[in-house]
């Protein structure tokens, strides 16, 4: 196995800490983003739509979710505001593999 290969695997499973504005979308195609429920299980959270953004403010976006048979929400500008501008981390996590 060339090195370039190895490199691009190892890529492949680097799972971010954080769930950011810059890597939401990707993590929400991928199905890897959890939320936690109030029974206390992780429950995963799926994409409902399209990134909604603002023409009069563009750094305004809304992310509609949804989760389990009726569950639904969506992520806000103003849920960012976690350490290094991320999600929560005790409501939501990076699905483990």
């Amino acid at each position: 196995m060339a090195l370039a290969e190895i490199v691009k695997e190892l890529a492949a499973l680097t799972v971010p800490q954080y769930i950011t504005r810059e890597n939401v979308d990707e993590l929400l195609d991928k199905g890897m983003i959890e939320v936690h429920m109030n029974s206390g299980k992780w429950w995963r959270v799926r994409r409902n739509g399209r990134t909604q953004k603002w023409k009069r403010d563009p750094s305004r976006i809304r992310i509609p979710f949804k989760f389990g048979l009726k569950g639904c929400g969506a992520f806000e500008t103003s849920d960012f505001n976690g350490p290094h501008g991320s999600l929560r981390t005790d409501y939501f996590r990076v699905a483990p593999n």
